[in-house]
């Protein structure tokens, strides 16, 4: 014979039931909510149109940065922010856009990744850095490039055509493919890691190239192009064909290759 259950304690029972349901649906659904609000803020894509020949400059606090030219007369700023969400505003005058990262989080210490991907005309004057992570620029033919990595990070510098160019890490590898330009200087510098450059066969340049704890300094085949004092293997002079770009390179305790493209 089963025992009675009296009606008000399965209605109770029933009604509690719903209770519970209700509320971890609605916390579901409070949860979706919040998740979908943090995505759309850790997203960021705005079109610029400069009036006048551009200058991009950027100052982040971690993360990467990758800039690439395009055939386009606009810039196109795409980013990527990790929690904690650092906040930026571009300012955008007639020839420049300004994005400073630093500028805009003051005091605030435990900022998230912000990783940029940057789309610029061809002719961009390109000015970026950040303190840790990889900075890559690419397909660019303006008066000056920098990149600058306070920590560590790798620094990619492909299709460059400029007369400035200043690369800087402490920890990473340097690659700089390129055309020099007669006239040029170019500035390359790590504290350890590998600086590979590749520079056009038919290029004229003056070249230091200074690595004195590892001593390793290799030329490829620009050694038999041109005249270089190699009596000291911490640091080689010397020139290809009419000398005249400037290179100058420095790896305190890391490696130099300069090679033909």
């Amino acid at each position: 014979m089963s025992p009675h259950v009296p009606q008000v304690c399965r209605r109770s029972t029933v009604a509690g039931a719903r209770s519970l349901t209700t509320g971890v649906v609605l916390l579901a659904v409070f949860s979706l909510a919040v998740a979908a609000e943090t995505f759309a803020q850790s997203k960021y894509s705005k079109t610029f149109r400069p009036r006048q020949n551009v200058n991009l400059e950027v100052v982040n606090h971690t993360g990467s940065i990758e800039v690439e030219g395009w055939e386009r007369n606009e810039i196109k700023v795409s980013a990527t922010m990790e929690q904690p969400v650092a906040r930026f505003t571009p300012v955008e005058t007639d020839d420049a856009l300004v994005i400073n990262v630093h500028r805009d989080n003051p005091q605030r210490y435990d900022l998230g990744h912000v990783n940029f991907r940057i789309q610029v005309p061809h002719n961009a004057t390109v000015n970026v850095q950040t303190m840790q992570g990889n900075i890559s620029i690419r397909h660019v033919q303006g008066a000056m490039v920098r990149a600058y990595i306070t920590l560590e990070g790798d620094i990619d510098l492909t299709g460059i055509r400029a007369g400035s160019v200043i690369a800087e890490n402490t920890r990473g590898n340097i690659l700089f493919d390129a055309e020099l330009m007669r006239g040029g200087v170019y500035n390359l510098k790590s504290s350890q890691g590998e600086l590979n450059i590749r520079i056009t066969a038919g290029s004229g340049f003056t070249l230091t190239a200074t690595a004195p704890t590892t001593r390793r300094i290799n030329l490829g085949g620009f050694a038999a192009m041109g005249s270089f004092d190699f009596r000291d293997p911490r640091k080689v002079t010397g020139k290809v064909g009419d000398g005249g770009a400037t290179l100058h390179t420095t790896n305190m305790r890391g490696t130099i290759s300069v090679t033909p493209r």
